[in-house]
């Protein structure tokens, strides 16, 4: 694999990190009043679901090879999204719209 698609591999799988902890957020709100069986089979539905666009995405990137490498930056993505929306939770009050949108 030359470096023009690793470097591309990687910012996908950096995107995919923010993108899934976003999508998680709110599969988690969606869920968080259902009952034990439906939110099991929706979670499970949901990672399923997250799994395979990943290899699909990455399928059409680089042929579907998933090294640990890329996995590990999808996290990276995932946990900085984490802690960039807790810091607009906690430092951003001035302008409503984002308050109201990070304060539910």
């Amino acid at each position: 694999m030359d470096n023009g698609i690793q470097l591309l591999s990687f910012a996908i799988s950096f995107l995919f990190g923010i993108g899934f902890s976003f999508v998680s957020r709110y599969h988690y709100d969606l869920v968080y009043k259902l009952s034990i069986i439906p939110k099991y089979v929706l979670t499970f539905l949901f990672i399923l679901d997250i799994s395979l666009f990943y290899i699909l995405l990455l399928y059409y990137i680089n042929h579907g090879v998933v090294h640990i490498y890329f996995v590990c930056v999808t996290l990276i993505g995932y946990v900085l999204e984490r802690k960039i929306v807790a810091f607009v939770k906690k430092n951003v009050k001035s302008c409503p719209f984002v308050a109201n949108l990070f304060h539910k």
